[in-house]
């Protein structure tokens, strides 16, 4: 990512390296993609009642089997953030979201589930000019400036 600044109209354009940012989410996919092909399917033992979901029967009961399945399913997105940083900064993030598929089997049953992982690659702080005068009046403290009309 690179930040210019430009002086003759004061302002700051951010500008994001794409064809850098695409390799990296190829190379990403491909290793997760290479990792996947590698795991073989996992048994994980668990007490009957937990796979019901009551917190009644939780840790109850015999244990049964469940399989976890890797799905060879990936896909790599970017997010983008920005959140303020004092008066006069703005922090930019910039992250890499890895969605894969699992499969989990239990007996007489098979569910899919997604698994999201977020990687930040990138941040900025983008400095700005200090105001002024400055009020900070939180949301829920904000008085009723406009008459109801009573």
């Amino acid at each position: 990512m690179r930040v210019l600044n430009n002086k003759l109209c004061r302002s700051l354009v951010i500008q994001d390296n794409t064809m850098m940012m695409n390799m990296l989410a190829s190379e990403v996919a491909l290793a997760v993609q290479d990792k996947i092909k590698n795991i073989k399917t996992s048994a994980v033992k668990v007490p009957l009642g937990n796979v019901f979901g009551s917190q009644l029967l939780a840790q109850h009961g015999p244990n049964i089997n469940i399989d976890v399945t890797p799905i060879g399913m990936v896909n790599v997105d970017f997010k983008t953030e920005f959140e303020e940083s004092g008066i006069n900064q703005t922090r930019h993030k910039i992250y890499l979201i890895v969605k894969t598929q699992v499969r989990i089997i239990v007996p007489f049953s098979s569910e899919s589930t997604e698994v999201v992982t977020s990687v930040p690659i990138a941040e900025t702080i983008i400095v700005g000019k200090v105001p002024q005068n400055y009020i900070f009046v939180p949301k829920d403290e904000m008085l009723n400036i406009v008459p109801n009309g009573n």
